[in-house]
């Protein structure tokens, strides 16, 4: 399982990287992440820095490609 930290007005928020559905954009510092089962988290970072984090945590967990 890899988490992500994300921060939120209340300090940090810790959530399962393959269960974000998608990161909406609000403004240049903060953005919402939409999770499975329909919660919304708002975050205090903007979108990109976020989507940065998804995609480096999902990629280190991603198998190599062995075929040739």
């Amino acid at each position: 399982m890899i988490f992500v930290e994300l921060k939120s007005l209340a300090g940090s928020n810790f959530v399962r990287a393959t269960d974000v559905i998608a990161v909406q954009y609000t403004d240049p510092t903060r953005c919402s992440v939409m999770m499975q089962g329909g919660i919304s988290l708002p975050c205090v970072e903007p979108a990109k820095s976020v989507v940065d984090k998804l995609e480096q945590a999902l990629g280190a967990t991603a198998p190599a490609n062995t075929s040739k």
